[in-house]
């Protein structure tokens, strides 16, 4: 493969994955329905379609997300920017910086790991 085959191939594993995940919830006699994902909150590819049809066709009750280096609370209620209808938390574990801001090398106080960006 070479590095122009890298897109569609992370693009055809995310289908992949999609009905994978269908076919388990669905499955699912869980009390709870709740995922978890790398893909922060909002960002299924699909203008959160995607994590929607989770909430209405199976139950998902809860999305735990990652990637983003901050730490997020998207509530139901929050319709500026949560269009899935469901609760959803970004841990902030991305590692190695503290927010999602461009780093400040005068203000270095709160960096940690990634060799303090250089």
């Amino acid at each position: 493969e070479s590095i122009e085959t890298c897109p569609r191939y992370f693009q055809d594993l995310w289908q992949e994955q999609k009905v994978w995940m269908e076919k388990k919830i669905s499955k699912s006699q869980a009390t709870w329905q709740i995922v978890v994902t790398h893909f922060p909150c909002g960002e299924d590819g699909e203008n959160q379609e995607w994590y929607k049809k989770l909430k209405s066709e199976y139950g998902l009750d809860l999305l735990v997300t990652g990637h983003r280096h901050d730490q997020e609370l998207w509530l139901p209620t929050e319709y500026h920017k949560n269009f899935m209808g469901l609760t959803c938390i970004v841990t902030g574990g991305g590692g190695g910086i503290t927010s999602e801001a461009t780093p400040d090398p005068n203000n270095t106080k709160d960096w940690y790991g990634e060799a303090q960006y250089g």
